[in-house]
Order: structure tokens, then sequence, then C-alpha cells
């Protein structure tokens, strides 16, 4: 189980952003974690916004909880919910720069929001709120992008973990293990062999004759990791594919059901970032699921007590 005691729920009260309510309350009563629910006003705003004409929220004792008959989550009904709600209400200018203060100063270990999904010179030259969160909060990151209509509640069944064995590849597929074990879900575990691009003025194609052989590695290579890092824990699928790592996680998870993208994120900065990006930002622009991002030098929600196999011991 994830190690998670405070989980903040950064929202505007769009319908957009309230579809990211329900996974903040599944993951909350799983692992018995209070909810930060966070909004961040503009000085030109004007109007009081009480919480509980958006969400399903009642006061009880003086204290803010979930009316569970409201809340569409997985299994079976939860007459009590035994959720405690923390309201926050903060005026500033920047509400991605609040909510990465408010992650630092108040310990928490899990970011819930929805994203817009934005695209053109307005995402261009301010971001996204969502993709500036990922960036910069020490914590994981859940993104759930908003949709026009009211959607039914995380019924999670299958999650896609992309793998490009690097350093942080492990943190990544702990963490998509217990986010099966809390869904009741599988994994698809996947690693995109990219494929190098040279001028056709170049006469060259160096990776074709190759590919068979690089791929059969690859695959060898995923699954000595994911009997390491999985074992028999959770049901797991392992998937070797060539071309263009963030298209093709996009692809397979439209082509597959994927209903949670599990991935690790470098966090990268500045210039270089700007210009080339990252897969995992790609990835949240763009793909219609939920997507979870872990970085390797931020919180790990993973248990001290949890191996690679998540059999207990030290890790």
């Amino acid at each position: 189980m994830l190690n998670i005691q405070n989980i903040l729920f950064p929202t505007d009260f769009t319908p957009r952003a309230e579809d990211a309510f329900s996974h903040a309350a599944h993951l909350a009563h799983r692992h018995e974690a209070r909810i930060h629910v966070f909004n961040v006003v503009t000085p030109d705003e004007t109007g009081q916004t009480n919480p509980m004409d958006y969400l399903p929220l009642e006061e009880s004792e003086g204290a803010l909880v979930l009316v569970a008959e409201d809340v569409e989550l997985p299994g079976p009904p939860r007459p009590e919910m035994n959720v405690e709600i923390i309201y926050q209400k903060m005026e500033g200018v920047s509400p991605a720069k609040e909510i990465v203060e408010y992650v630092d100063e108040h310990d928490i270990d899990l970011v819930v929001m929805g994203t817009h999904g934005r695209q053109g010179i307005d995402r261009l030259l301010s971001g996204s709120v969502s993709e500036e969160v990922v960036r910069q909060a020490s914590c994981p990151v859940f993104t759930v992008l908003g949709r026009e209509e009211p959607q039914p509640g995380p019924e999670i069944r299958r999650i896609l973990v992309p793998v490009d064995f690097s350093e942080n590849a492990r943190l990544g597929l702990a963490h998509a293990r217990e986010l099966a074990r809390a869904y009741d879900a599988s994994l698809d575990v996947m690693h995109v062999v990219e494929e190098a691009a040279f001028p056709s003025v170049y006469g060259l194609d160096p990776i074709t004759p190759y590919m068979p052989d690089v791929k059969k590695r690859a695959a060898t290579a995923l699954e000595r990791l994911v009997e390491e890092v999985v074992g028999g824990t959770v049901p797991a699928r392992l998937h070797v594919v060539s071309g263009y790592a963030a298209r093709d996680i996009i692809d397979f998870a439209e082509e597959h059901g994927t209903d949670l993208i599990a991935m690790t994120t470098h966090g990268r900065t500045g210039l270089e970032r700007f210009l080339i990006g990252s897969v995992t930002e790609k990835v949240i622009r763009s793909a219609s699921c939920p997507v979870f991002t872990v970085k390797p030098f931020g919180k790990s929600l993973l248990p001290s007590t949890v191996t690679s196999t998540g059999a207990g011991g030290t890790s």
C-alpha cells in the first residue's frame, strides 16, 4: 500500500476540475488519508465560493466530510466514508505557484487535479497550471483530463507503465504496482525502442538491420525487471514496440483501453525543457486517460518496509 496521508485537490470549481475529485476520494478512503481542497482566486475575482455547493460534502460536528452516496467509487457502496476534508482558499496571481508552495508547507503526499488540456498560443505563453505543478511539485501528481460532460467514477482496470530502463524505471514501476493494488487493476508494462531518424540525403538507416535483436534484448530485460519489481503481486502484460515514445504511449493507451498511465518524470526545467519538452509532459497534454507522475528526486509514496516485490523488508 502506498504511504499517503495528505492529498491535495486544487480546484477552480468548474465541472472539468471536479472530474478528478472521485479519484482523490477513492485514494483517500483506501489509504485513510485527508483531502485538502484548495482554491486559488485572483485579485480581480469576486464572490464567495462554498465548496459544499460543488462537491459532495457536508458539515458534521464542525468538520467537512464526504457524503458517501454522492461519490462514485469502485467496489461496493460505502455508507460511511470517514474522510477528513480541509478547505483552504487563497488569493494569488499564480495558481501553480500557490499550489506548489502549499505542497511544501503542508507535507502533501499526492496532488490530484484536473487539467484542461489547453492548446494554442495561450498554453504556449503561460503553460497550463497542471503541467507547471507536475514540473515543480516535490510530490507525485495525478492529473485527470476534464470533460464537458460528467464522467463516471474511477473504474481503473488497466494501468500502462512506460519503462525506459533508466535508473528511475524501478521507482515508477513500483508505484504503478501499488496503484494496481489500490484499484484492483492489471499492468501493461511497455518499452519503446526509439527509432533513429536521419535525413534521406545521408543514405543511412542504421537501426533497421539490428531492430529484431534490439527488441529481443529489450524484451528479456523488461521481463527481468517486471519479475524483480512486480513478481506475482498483480497481473502484468509486457510489450516492446519500436517507434517514438510519447506518440506510441498515447496510441497504445487509446487502442488498448488504458484507464491510467503511470510514469516517472525527470522534471527538466529551463531552455532545454522549452525546446524539446519531455515525454511525460507530452503524454499529460495528449492522453485522454488520467496520468500519474512521480519524480526520482521528489517524495516517494513507497513505504520503507516494502521491497522491490512488495513482500516486506528494507527497500
